[in-house]
């Protein structure tokens, strides 16, 4: 008996980080899968200059914008996610306040494309938009889309806090989380609605509206997801 109690509890032990592992789910790093990303383009506006090498991404942009998309291969309920971010460069004059019409420019957007009921018919995907389109093809068959969740950093002090569902479309929720500083690595970290389930992430870094031109380097790129 005494041979056989360390047995035992090695597999107790064992049984119960299992148990952990499966109740708090796993961490994945999306930028350690290069080629799981899909750079798009806006038809009338320059696409930025995208690099993903040794697990970092590198967005140039000048005078541009488009989307960096990615795909989850099932959806995901995510938890938290965490990254650094350095961002070289500054927007350039804005003629109105940060996010309205002719200043809707932002370093650095990260969104969650949450799975939802909404979905597109024939007539539909004839008249909308090309990133309107690639946003609904992100749901499985069966499934929709609810809307982007967008996490931003800003750049007017005045946003610190504040949320808005887009004037342009309510596909498009913003919280304006983290103040930008030029030239520092900093903590981008957010808590998402865990009872939500993700179908993708949607990056987006923009100079197009005030022609500004600087470069995002993103690093140690953790989702943290939550198990059924």
């Amino acid at each position: 008996m005494k041979r056989r109690f360390p047995e035992r509890l090695s597999g107790l032990i064992i049984s119960l980080m299992c148990l952990l592992v499966a109740s708090t789910g796993y961490a994945l790093n999306p930028l350690e899968d290069k080629n799981g990303w899909q750079l798009l383009s806006y038809s009338s506006i320059p696409p930025n200059q995208v690099e993903i090498e040794n697990g970092e991404m590198i967005i140039a942009v000048n005078q541009s914008a488009s989307p960096i998309i990615y795909p989850f291969q099932k959806p995901l309920a995510v938890s938290e996610i965490s990254l650094d971010i350095r961002v070289i460069g500054q927007l350039q004059g804005m003629a109105s306040a940060q996010g309205e019409k002719g200043a809707d420019d932002f370093l650095f957007r990260l969104g969650l494309v949450y799975e939802g009921e909404q979905t597109q018919n024939i007539f539909q995907r004839a008249i909308a938009a090309d990133w309107v389109k690639t946003l609904f093809a992100l749901a499985p068959a069966g499934t929709g889309v609810d809307h982007i969740a967008f996490f931003n950093l800003f750049t007017d002090p005045q946003l610190e806090g504040k949320q808005r569902v887009h004037p342009a479309s309510d596909l498009l929720h913003e919280s304006f989380v983290l103040q930008a500083e030029d030239g520092e690595t900093q903590l981008f970290r957010i808590q998402p609605d865990s009872d939500r389930k993700v179908l993708a992430l949607w990056i987006s870094s923009d100079g197009d509206d005030t022609g500004s031109a600087f470069t995002v380097r993103l690093n140690n790129f953790q989702v943290r997801t939550v198990s059924p």
